[in-house]
């Protein structure tokens, strides 16, 4: 489908010769500044998703936004000038030829490789998201699903970084119908005429809406915020202003045009040094390096010179593989990262290496050749029918070498674990018994039978997930009459995962206990904020409302369950052991004083997530975790605090490691469900061991 002449075209055709001469129209020959760009743009996010540094790398996606806008409006506007008329068939014909070739081979080659070296709900993630990422919707997946960027819960998606391609696809399923309606409606002119400011007008307004709309997002929901197209088309607008602006662009006098490029180089320099995780994206942290490369893009247009760091020869091959660089280094990162775990610099070599070399290959051998062949090109009326076929032959070899190498790699590679013969999970009745558990699990070289599946950890979540959330004034979560012996859970997800060995412990012995969690909301006297916003805003009205609901039932035991690692509001970030137990003092002295005794329960140590150490090619020592200063450090603060009369601190550190070392197993059963929270099945095995902690607070419980 294509969209006719309008029937007031903008721009003069080529037969008005009363037209003055015109400039060069935006993108209408090779840039090398900005085959330069993309270098940058690519090598900093490698460099940031590997190395860890520079902290800001991430923003090499910003520039690769603004990139695209200028280059695809540009090429928009030039086929109306030059036909009148805009083709859809044939816009989306070049993206898809342009795109799909290694975004496809990318994907069916990490799906692969994924089902080779994960376990079941890992590799069935990896197939949703290989599917959401084929037809460029990744960004609301995992936006969805709550995907924080730099600090996931879960195991990373090998598939995360398609959400940009996404963006950038969805934007472009709008952009070229918009910029026809308004070519359409805007006045015929001479060059410079009215069209122009009615074109970068109306994409002005775009851009101003999609940054208010960004802000409003990024305070309520900031994990969306980064991946969505709504909060993001300012950053591909940006550039697409640049590519209206051209002609005006164009008149910058040759001597300043090096001092604007040089100035947005160095604003690049800046953002990638001095922004980090914690800056919100994308606004107002990307407005600094997507003003930057409009600069550089703005300042070239009329002609480059002294650009040598973005124009010389290996900038600019950099460049033209880019999007290959960039496609392959994330799999090959966390694939690598998974098969050998605890290498120290073995990973980011391997990754590094193996990005150039595939991108090289899939450059060369598959998306330059189809880029150049006639695929999905249409056949004119009486043309000789071109040879697609031979065209495609040898990206189509390519294609097929580069599967099979990696395939072959893989499946020489591979060491599935042979598990042992099925055992039942070990029952402990002493701390002794455990010790003994966890040093045989330290020692084993071997998988046993493990309980729950390590392949469905990724299904499974907390025992219980909704607790009561009582509001601050009326709602007492069904505790009229109120139980003769009554027990209250309180604190985030930490103490709701204790609640299956809670409840296995008090309640045989007539105790109600009554699940009053919020997970994301720690019981602390203090203002924290949670990775789900609504939950930070919810969180001081839910801690309101336990205090009331401790003063009017007055409840024969409490018990608390918080994670150490915490944001305070006012520590900006991780708190300070003092501000720790301050938070955690005024619990005690306050909020908690009409309780009848209280027992605070240290959290598990935090350690690697099963979920992704547990692979096909891992063995048990890959998932041993080291416990770490900072906790003992908590624990410490924790025992002297929860030890004052009417309160009991209940260390939890030997339930979970020896001499230092934490093993993710002990007798058959799985220990954590993901870094920190307890598996209910090992919460339950605990259970004998939480009954002798209680004796001195409550008495002998029968078993």
């Amino acid at each position: 489908m294509s969209v006719g002449r309008a029937a007031s075209g903008p721009f003069p055709t080529p037969a008005d010769h009363a037209a003055p001469p015109r400039p060069r129209e935006a993108g209408s020959g090779f840039r090398p500044d900005i085959q330069g760009l993309r270098a940058v743009a690519v090598v900093v996010v490698i460099l940031e998703h590997v190395l860890h540094w520079p902290g800001g790398g991430f923003v090499g996606v910003d520039v690769f936004f603004v990139i695209s806008g200028y280059l695809i409006t540009g090429l928009l506007l030039r086929e109306h000038r030059r036909t009148r008329r805009i083709s859809f068939t044939d816009f989306y014909r070049r993206r898809l030829r342009r795109i799909a070739p290694v975004a496809v081979l990318v994907l069916v080659s990490t799906y692969l490789a994924a089902s080779l070296v994960f376990l079941g709900e890992r590799v069935r993630s990896t197939a949703w998201d290989a599917l959401w990422a084929g037809l460029f919707a990744a960004n609301w997946r995992f936006a969805s699903i709550g995907t924080d960027y730099w600090q996931t819960n879960g195991p990373v998606s090998p598939l995360r970084h398609y959400w940009s391609l996404s963006v950038e696809e969805q934007f472009y399923l709008v952009w070229p119908v918009l910029l026809v309606l308004v070519l359409a409606l805007s006045t015929p002119g001479r060059y410079g005429s009215p069209s122009r400011w009615v074109v970068g007008t109306v994409l002005g307004t775009v851009v101003v809406g999609s940054i208010a709309f960004g802000f409003w997002e990024v305070a309520r929901h900031p994990s969306a915020a980064y991946f969505s197209t709504f909060s993001r088309t300012w950053e591909l607008g940006s550039g697409a202003l640049l590519a209206v602006a051209a002609p005006w662009l164009a008149r910058i006098p040759a001597a300043a045009r090096p001092a604007l490029q040089w100035l947005g180089l160095t604003g690049l320099v800046v953002s990638v040094l001095t922004i980090d995780p914690q800056t919100p994206m994308p606004v107002p942290g990307a407005f600094l390096p997507v003003l930057s490369a409009t600069l550089v893009i703005g300042g070239g247009v009329g002609g480059q010179r002294l650009m040598f760091p973005l124009t010389n020869r290996v900038a600019r091959y950099t460049g033209d593989i880019s999007y290959s660089l960039y496609l392959w280094h994330f799999p090959l990162l966390i694939l690598i990262g998974a098969a050998l775990p605890g290498t120290g610099v073995v990973v980011p070599l391997l990754t590094l290496g193996g990005t150039v070399l595939l991108s090289v290959l899939s450059y060369h051998l598959v998306e330059d050749p189809v880029r150049r062949s006639s695929w999905l090109e249409r056949r004119r009326t009486g043309a000789p029918r071109p040879r697609t076929g031979a065209a495609l032959a040898r990206p189509a070899a390519g294609l097929v070498a580069l599967v099979a190498t990696a395939a072959a790699v893989v499946t020489v590679t591979v060491r599935v674990p042979s598990p042992t013969a099925p055992v039942e999970p070990v029952a402990v009745t002493s701390q002794d018994e455990l010790t003994v558990a966890l040093r045989t699990a330290l020692a084993a070289t071997e998988w046993p039978v493990l309980t729950p599946p390590a392949g469905e950890l990724g299904r499974l979540g907390l025992a219980e997930k909704n607790g009561c959330r009582p509001e601050p004034e009326g709602d007492d979560c069904g505790l009229r009459p109120r139980p003769r012996k009554l027990a209250f859970v309180v604190g985030d997800s930490i103490g709701t995962a204790w609640l299956p060995m809670v409840r296995q412990v008090l309640e045989p012995a007539g105790w109600s206990v009554s699940n009053l969690t919020y997970p994301g909301c720690p019981f602390l006297a203090a203002e924290t904020v949670s990775p789900v916003d609504s939950i930070t805003r919810a969180c001081p009205g839910h801690r309101s409302a336990i205090r009331r609901l401790v003063k009017d039932f007055r409840p024969e035991l409490v018990i608390v369950g918080n994670a150490y690692h915490q944001r305070f509001v006012a520590a900006g970030g991780e708190p300070s052991l003092t501000e720790w137990e301050s938070g955690v003092r005024l619990v005690r002295e306050e909020w908690l004083a009409s309780a009848g005794k209280v027992v605070a329960l240290q959290p598990p140590p935090v350690g690697l997530d099963p979920k992704t150490c547990i692979t096909r090619l891992a063995a048990p020592g890959d998932c041993v975790s080291t416990l770490a200063d900072r906790h003992l450090a908590y624990a410490e603060v924790d025992r002297r605090v929860w030890s004052a009369p009417g309160s009991w601190h209940v260390g939890t550190t030997d339930w979970f490691c020896v001499s230092g070392q934490c093993p993710i197993f002990a007798g058959g059963v799985i220990v954590r469900l993901d870094g920190n929270h307890v598996t209910a099945e090992y919460a339950r095995k605990l259970a004998p061991l939480f009954r002798d902690a209680l004796v001195p607070v409550i008495g002998r419980i029968a078993r």
